[in-house]
């Protein structure tokens, strides 16, 4: 270890409460051997309507523009902000998308200051279309960066395409506070609270047309078809451009009076209309990872979420706990709907295999990342990553 104390910068553009999880878990893990700096930029932006962030227990907290936009601010304000709060330290972890004009200076500047530089991402190849031209350029952007936290393995196997091939890239970005979670909800674990035959479809997020819910409206009507006298409902929990459009759908299907709006809830009140649900759908066309998966799997929830879903790489499995469904095709939604709801014995052994795997999305996987790339040497945050690995779809060797 240098002689001053190890100092740890974690980087984002505005905290939401799965960011301060993380920063947390960082904080907890590296406690009497690091200082941790959780950095927030701004305070609001015009993509996020998050609440102002509170303290972070077991990590020092700066705003660098407390009450400020953060797409309201200048680049090369930012840039110089950033650098000032974060140059003194030894190890920085950025989470702000490394193809920002002040992100690209930041991270040249910080490895010149001999700070060893860590990408946080979630993307992968099969996002959307690449262009080879594109994908070049990006991988110079990156050339300064030491390592990569990613999701899992499809976005494991981008960042090695974009030319991390000795460069460590591990698991545990995309993570959540699985405790914060579970007490929001209540503590209501399944299979206790809501019963069996209660139990409803749920969805969760934005109402925009990656989620693909004009497609999950036509899935269920087919699900209530074939479900007999006794159909679940479907709610869907949240609010967004395609709201109209989708209600007009379950307008035309036939199955309004079986779908619920609520609107968009508070975080809290989601945990809880989660809690009880039968399971979680979301049959995403483009999905970089899904956390809500990981909410699901904290209350022990089967999941039916499409193959463009990040998570499904190593949270989702087919038939163990839940289903991996292709987009475009609504029936084998309506099949995988029909399974979970049609038998309590498995969808109880479905909900004993989602508890199994909540684990691998606690942010205690991004405490590990970040102890391994300290202390490669240290074995159990290495037999921890590779058991991650091990659960993991698509191994491909590559660590």
């Amino acid at each position: 270890m240098p002689d001053r104390p190890y100092r740890i910068g974690l980087l984002f553009a505005q905290f939401a409460a799965y960011h301060i999880d993380r920063c947390e878990a960082v904080g907890r893990r590296m406690a009497g051997r690091a200082d941790v700096l959780a950095v927030e930029v701004a305070t609001s932006s015009d993509t996020y309507a998050w609440e102002a962030s509170g303290q972070v227990a077991a990590a020092r907290k700066q705003v660098l523009f407390p009450g400020a936009n953060y797409d309201a601010i200048a680049w090369p304000r930012r840039l110089w902000a950033q650098f000032r709060a974060l140059r003194r330290c030894h190890m920085v972890l950025i989470g702000i998308g490394y193809n920002e004009p002040d992100i690209i200076a930041l991270s040249w500047l910080l490895r010149l200051c001999g700070v060893q530089v860590v990408a946080l991402s979630e993307s992968k190849f099969d996002d959307k279309p690449r262009r080879a031209g594109t994908e070049l350029l990006k991988a110079l952007i990156l050339a300064p960066y030491n390592a990569a936290i990613v999701g899992a393995s499809r976005h494991r196997a981008y960042f090695r395409f974009l030319g991390f091939r000795q460069r460590p890239v591990l698991p545990g970005y995309d993570s959540i506070g699985v405790e914060r979670i579970r007490a929001m909800g209540g503590a209501h674990l399944a299979p206790m609270g809501m019963a069996f035959a209660d139990r409803n479809f749920a969805f969760v997020g934005r109402f925009v047309d990656k989620k693909n819910l004009i497609e999950l409206v036509d899935a269920f009507a087919l699900y209530r078809a074939a479900a007999g006298p006794r159909p679940r409902r479907l709610v869907l929990i949240g609010s967004g451009a395609e709201e109209a459009a989708i209600r007009a759908r379950a307008e035309q299907r036939d199955v309004s009076d079986v779908i619920d709006f609520t609107g968009f809830l508070r975080a809290e009140d989601v945990a809880q209309l989660l809690a009880g649900s039968l399971a979680l759908l979301l049959p995403s066309l483009e999905e970089q990872w899904g956390l809500v998966v990981n909410e699901a799997l904290a209350f022990g929830l089967p999941v039916i979420a499409s193959s463009a879903v990040g998570s499904t790489d190593v949270l989702v499995r087919t038939m163990v706990n839940g289903f991996v469904v292709e987009p475009g095709q609504p029936d084998s939604l309506a099949q995988a709907m029909l399974a979970t709801a049609g038998d309590e014995a498995q969808w109880k052994e479905m909900v004993k295999a989602s508890h199994a795997r909540a684990w691998l999305g606690d942010t205690d996987r991004l405490a590990d990342a970040v102890e391994a790339l300290i202390d490669s040497t240290n074995p159990e945050p290495a037999a921890r990553i590779a058991e991650f690995w091990s659960n993991a779809a698509c191994k491909s060797g590559l660590g």
